[in-house]
């Protein structure tokens, strides 16, 4: 009996020595951590193993399984990891809708100019059967014409070549009618009226005194 657990702890004390670990504790250590297997060997089981169809299909998942994670490792350097990615261009910016000219500021609109109106021109006096220019000076009246048709007669008053005042009247030498007068005007004055002149014969002249004696006179037919 003795002889028997002498010889039981020698051959324990050889196994400690050698560092082979017994049986038991090889098997707690493999069922603690799985055995790594590589995806060539499994590649490589999958094509010679004649095992059914079911097998071959579950390594061969397995195989494009390992595949990918080497090739996720390669791109990303992490299993789950997309490698580096591009952002899409965006997209060209319309043209602007700023009309040309008005960067630096608000546009603005001009308003459009308000036409004028022109006063009719009149037939020039010695053309006009209705006209007639009384020019004075010193001393003497001087008639653009010596007729006019009866009516609405535009009588214009001239003194740019006086040198004095003067006035002008219009009386109807039979003494019928109304009679017409211009104010006396400074040397250099225009002044034009529309006067109802009737048929006749009309005398015209300056009331100043003795302008009258002096030559301001003048005899206007009106037909």
């Amino acid at each position: 009996m003795k002889l028997a657990l002498a010889a039981l702890l020698a051959a324990l004390f050889l196994v400690a020595a050698s560092g082979v670990p017994p049986a038991g504790a090889a098997a707690k250590r493999s069922a603690a951590k799985p055995r790594q297997v590589s995806a060539k060997v499994l590649c490589a089981r999958a094509a010679r193993r004649p095992a059914r169809a079911r097998r071959r299909a579950v390594l061969r998942r397995k195989c494009l399984a390992a595949r990918g994670r080497l090739v996720g490792e390669a791109r990303g350097g992490l299993i789950g990891v997309p490698g580096a990615f591009a952002a899409p261009a965006p997209f060209a910016a319309g043209p602007s809708a700023v009309p040309s000219g008005a960067a630096d500021g608000p546009v603005t609109t001009q308003p459009a100019p308000t036409p004028t109106l022109e006063a009719p021109v009149l037939p020039p006096i010695y053309s006009n059967p209705f006209a007639v220019q009384v020019q004075g000076f010193e001393f003497g009246l001087q008639l653009s014409k010596a007729t006019v048709s009866a009516g609405d007669v535009r009588v214009e008053f001239n003194l740019s070549r006086a040198e004095d005042p003067h006035n002008l009247w219009l009386v109807r030498e039979d003494g019928s009618g109304s009679a017409y007068s211009f104010d006396e005007e400074p040397s250099g004055t225009v002044v034009a009226k529309t006067l109802g002149l009737t048929r006749g014969r009309w005398k015209l002249f300056c009331s100043l005194s003795g302008h009258e004696a002096s030559g301001m006179r003048a005899t206007l037919t009106v037909g």
